[in-house]
């Protein structure tokens, strides 16, 4: 007999964190449990979760702490309760702390802020995350990290970098930079915009892909600082795509320029192709990058400072290689789908009463 897990889940678009609840969500039922997802109504991940005929439950989903979704908090607590009544599973898995204060008030009613103070257990995607936690009130105990872990086995050993070139244009001699992210102001790609000026004086065929789609406002703005800095033949807005590999395959460096980072998969799925990585400070990303041995970290939000960094890398091919190597030996060691899913799967042991434990935390 399966035990049934509600996932709870409100982005629809398809980035780093949607992508890691597809492999959980497809490795579920070999341990014993049956996933249903509850999330909004449309989007990508619907349709990677009906392709892959996981059990979907649809519930509105404002972003709880937003004014203008004041209103829309009770029904979006009543249609939860209700899937919940329903389903009756013994797990409740919220899979963004975003959603946390709908879940907590579909399931009990006495809450405050996130309410991440009141749940049985929180798996942060870092350390730096978990730290955070703490200090807000989270009891120690409650709190076990659960780094994202790749499928190596779906990673190209071989991939032709001159494809994706030659459909977006792009000459085969080009330097290629790229980034692989939603796209969200919090992920800095106005920041990497800024930085390319100064990346076309010393590489004047210097290309940059951005892989994913999100926020049409924020898209805009994009597009028009684009036109604004003169980079319309050198900036690629290449849009969603179910994989991502054969655009790292053409990037000589990946960049990651994000203002805010929980994580960053994107990373490791750069790293497992071998690819040097230039990122930023912020979040989780200092437990994923060795600074100087798998890529290069530098402060979120100054494009100088970036540029330098990905001047460096362009100008040292030896350089690049070393960390690419490096970097994809710290994701098979540290970052495996096996290595997350034992963890999880003990994590849910542990709250319903198994015999197991949780393994230690890994040193990074």
């Amino acid at each position: 007999m399966t035990t049934p897990v509600l996932f709870v889940h409100g982005i629809t678009e398809i980035g780093g964190a949607e992508r890691e609840l597809l492999r959980v969500l497809e490795r579920l039922p070999r341990f014993g449990y049956r996933p249903v997802v509850v999330c909004g109504e449309w989007g990508p991940l619907i349709e990677e979760l009906k392709r892959r005929s996981i059990d979907i439950r649809y519930a509105p989903m404002p972003p709880w702490r937003k004014f203008f979704s004041y209103p829309k908090r009770a029904p979006a607590v009543h249609a939860l309760r209700e899937i919940i009544a329903k389903e009756r599973p013994l797990l409740v898995h919220v899979n963004d702390i975003w959603w946390v204060p709908q879940a907590i008030r579909a399931v009990a009613d006495k809450v405050r802020r996130y309410n991440v103070d009141k749940v049985d257990l929180v798996m942060p995607v870092s350390q730096q995350i978990g730290q955070s936690l703490v200090a807000g009130g989270v009891h120690s105990e409650r709190v076990r990290v659960l780094y994202s872990g790749l499928n190596l086995d779906a990673v190209p050993t071989q991939a032709d970098p001159r494809d994706i070139r030659h459909r977006l244009g792009i000459p085969a001699e080009a330097q290629v930079l790229g980034t692989v992210a939603n796209l969200f102001a919090r992920k800095g790609y106005e920041v990497m915009l800024k930085a390319m000026p100064t990346l076309l004086t010393a590489f004047p065929q210097v290309h940059y892909v951005m892989v994913g789609t999100g926020d049409t406002e924020y898209e805009s703005r994009l597009r028009a600082l684009t036109q604004k800095l003169g980079l319309g033949r050198h900036v690629h807005f290449a849009g969603f795509h179910d994989s991502v590999y054969p655009f790292l395959a053409a990037m000589d460096v990946y960049v990651h320029p994000a203002l805010m980072e929980g994580f960053g998969i994107a990373v490791l799925e750069a790293m497992a192709m071998r690819k040097p990585v230039v990122a930023t400070t912020t979040g989780g990303l200092p437990e994923i990058v060795q600074d100087g041995q798998t890529g290069v970290l530098v402060p979120p939000g100054e494009p100088d400072a970036l540029a330098r960094a990905i001047v460096g890398l362009l100008q040292d091919s030896t350089r690049r290689v070393a960390m690419g190597g490096s970097g994809r030996s710290r994701v098979e060691t540290l970052f495996t789908v096996e290595a997350m899913m034992d963890r999880l799967i003990a994590a849910y042991g542990l709250l319903l009463g198994k015999e197991t434990s949780l393994p230690s935390s890994v040193s990074v």
